[in-house]
């Protein structure tokens, strides 16, 4: 089986890890700014970050998946 993100699901994705970042009561002004504008900025499916982003995302959810498959064969569920 194979899991992947396109670029707008990856989006969409980020947009609301920002948002509820941005509503950490911690943050300072300058901080929720900062986040705020790499999202506008940076979080765009085109922007070469964010297809690093995507890249590596893809990768580790595939990494992780074939990981817990492999340890689902060596120990069996009803162990």
């Amino acid at each position: 089986m194979k899991v992947q993100f396109d670029a707008d699901e990856l989006q969409a994705m980020t947009h609301v890890v920002i948002d509820q970042l941005a509503e950490i009561d911690g943050l300072s002004k300058a901080d929720k700014a900062a986040l705020k504008r790499w999202r506008a900025e940076e979080a765009r499916p085109a922007s070469p970050t964010f297809q690093l982003l995507s890249e590596r995302l893809n990768e580790e959810i595939q990494r992780t998946h074939e990981s817990s498959e492999v340890r689902r064969l060596m120990r069996p569920d009803w162990v």
